[in-house]
């Protein structure tokens, strides 16, 4: 004989139970939620099927994504100055400070092979995304992406900012150098190539080449124009490159804003070791007055004296020699593009007011540059000035 046994649940017990019961449910939603959030933005570098930007293309040894983030800013011919440069993921953190001052577009070239595409759309992400400099990458940086052909990346994407979580730490912020896909596969950093594919995709009629942890002062961009548009003191302008003392840094100190800052800062901080410049030539700039504070030429010369960056024409100005992957601009004795420049005769105006502060170092630096021997670089730069100096002096279409 079985006996039915009846639970009468109070009303209270009874929201008490609902109540309950609603709460597992909502995190139990919100879990699953968060999880599908995850596989979608795993999944959405993996399997987005829609049109690439930009262009790609062989080039010797690697596979060049021209444009894969495509600037918004147009301006272009003499309108503004193109920053050309170059870096791994690992020196992405450097953009924002060096955008900030400049505020005028950026070519960037990233070496992206293997796995270290990841980490970089990841710290690009991160950076347009979560930083306040977000929206200045998105007006004026154009991001080339460099592969190494036996080093592809497995799941290739086109860029996309949305959805996006911002983690406490970029990946720049958190990896370890010798972690990196490049360095544990032993990879050739194919600088000059680099150099080269952000020249590439320059726009304007002026570049200024530069490693990406070097800052230029404020207002530059606006400062030079006004320059070239009222000196008359260039007699060869084609031939001629505006070059911009370089300053080391030091990790406490203010970086400066003006040259008056900058001398304070030197003195202060016992900031004194120049970065491949005259010393002599670089106390004579340091000590010069210029009352107007506007840009003039403070020496001319056809030796390449306080000459790390520069400004020049880009149509005209030679190209990098790709097959010298270890040039340096800091060291002359390997500075193979300086060479072919005072070779082909070029006039180096160093200019007043405007600077150059080393305020880091570049991932890349570690490469030892006692890999080439300045007799081979000396070779190169014989064979880019006998190619130059026929290209320069071609005759007419006719004779041959």
């Amino acid at each position: 004989m079985y006996t039915t046994v009846y639970l009468v649940m109070s009303p209270f017990l009874g929201k008490i139970a609902l109540v309950l019961c609603a709460v597992s449910f909502i995190g139990s939603l919100l879990l699953i939620l968060h999880n599908i959030h995850s596989l979608k933005e795993d999944w959405e570098w993996q399997n987005d099927d829609a049109e690439p930007h930009g262009i790609v293309r062989q080039h010797g040894d690697y596979w060049v994504w021209h444009d894969y983030i495509r600037r918004h800013d147009n301006v272009k011919d003499n309108e503004s100055i193109t920053l050309t440069t170059h870096g791994t993921f690992m020196d992405l953190g450097m953009l924002p400070s060096l955008l900030e001052r400049w505020q005028a577009p950026i070519s960037l070239s990233i070496f992206a092979s293997g796995s270290d595409f990841v980490m970089t759309i990841r710290s690009l992400r991160h950076l347009i995304g979560c930083q306040k400099q977000g929206n200045l990458i998105h007006h004026f940086v154009s991001i080339h992406l460099i592969f190494h052909s036996q080093h592809i990346p497995k799941n290739m994407a086109r860029f996309k900012i949305s959805p996006y979580v911002c983690a406490k730490h970029a990946p720049f912020e958190k990896m370890r150098q010798d972690l990196t896909y490049w360095q544990k596969s032993g990879l050739i950093y194919p600088v000059n190539l680099m150099r080269n594919v952000a020249r590439y995709n320059s726009d304007t009629y002026y570049i200024m080449a530069l490693d990406l942890q070097l800052l230029p002062p404020p207002n530059f961009v606006k400062s030079f124009l006004n320059f070239v548009g009222s000196t008359t003191e260039v007699q060869e302008p084609f031939r001629s490159v505006y070059c911009l003392p370089t300053f080391p840094h030091k990790p406490h100190a203010p970086v400066a804003e003006s040259k008056v800052q900058l001398k304070e800062i030197l003195q202060e901080y016992n900031i004194s070791s120049p970065i491949y410049n005259n010393i002599e030539m670089q106390n004579q700039w340091l000590a010069s007055k210029n009352s107007l504070k506007v840009f003039t030429i403070f020496h001319s010369s056809t030796k390449m004296n306080m000459c790390v960056g520069y400004v020049s024409i880009n149509e005209l100005e030679p190209l990098y020699d790709e097959r010298c992957t270890m040039e340096s601009i800091y060291d002359g004795g390997f500075n193979l593009k300086g060479k072919v420049l005072m070779d082909l005769k070029y006039t180096f105006l160093i200019l007043n007011e405007a600077f150059l502060i080393r305020h880091a170092l570049d991932s890349w630096r570690s490469i030892k540059l006692g890999k080439i021997t300045r007799k081979s670089n000396l070779k190169m730069s014989l064979n880019w000035h006998k190619f130059y100096n026929n290209f320069v002096n071609l005759e007419p279409l006719g004779k041959l």
